[in-house]
């Protein structure tokens, strides 16, 4: 294959990490929502939304099996026809999330059927883990600056591009 494959981001859907994409990079993205923040978001709203625990249950279970599988049209008709919002902005706020999301959401069913990932949690860990740790020290405060580049220069270390990178004359 000569011609590079789209790069895919796995992502909370926050609008900013949208924006930052498109501005790094000029070829196609393509954008997954991640399953714990799609379901995070689904029960925090269906909490606010069902008129009780057992609707709230009976909600979830359907709302979960459809979106698991990718059905978002199916999930927006059935809020919009079995679901009786004890608070209609929130029910609303559910719909708008779902529409701004439905090229987002996928079959996360068949994407991990074939070993794929389906959630951002192994990056966010990674991050936490490079750069959080040394950051949150007792004592320590960082500006937007320093951190990226603390970032950059432990991706360099990581990535065993710290000799070259610094000491090109001495890399063979």
């Amino acid at each position: 294959m000569n011609t590079p494959l789209n790069l895919v981001v796995i992502s909370d859907g926050a609008k900013a990490i949208r924006l930052r994409l498109g501005e790094i990079f000029a070829g196609p993205v393509t954008l997954i929502l991640d399953w714990y923040h799609l379901s995070k978001k689904l029960r925090e709203l269906m909490s606010m939304i069902a008129r009780n625990k057992t609707e709230r249950s009976t909600h979830l279970r359907e709302l979960f099996r459809q979106l698991w599988h990718g059905q978002v049209q199916t999930a927006l008709e059935y809020l919009q026809t079995q679901v009786q919002p004890r608070h209609a902005q929130k029910w609303a706020e559910l719909m708008g999330y779902l529409e701004k999301h439905r090229c987002e959401i996928i079959d996360y069913d068949r994407r991990k059927q074939i070993g794929k990932t389906i959630g951002s949690g192994r990056m966010e860990r990674g991050v936490d883990q490079v750069i959080g740790h040394r950051q949150k020290k007792k004592g320590t405060s960082w500006r937007p600056k320093g951190s990226k580049a603390l970032a950059i220069l432990k991706i360099l270390e990581l990535n065993d591009r710290w000799q070259q990178t610094w000491f090109p004359a001495q890399v063979q």
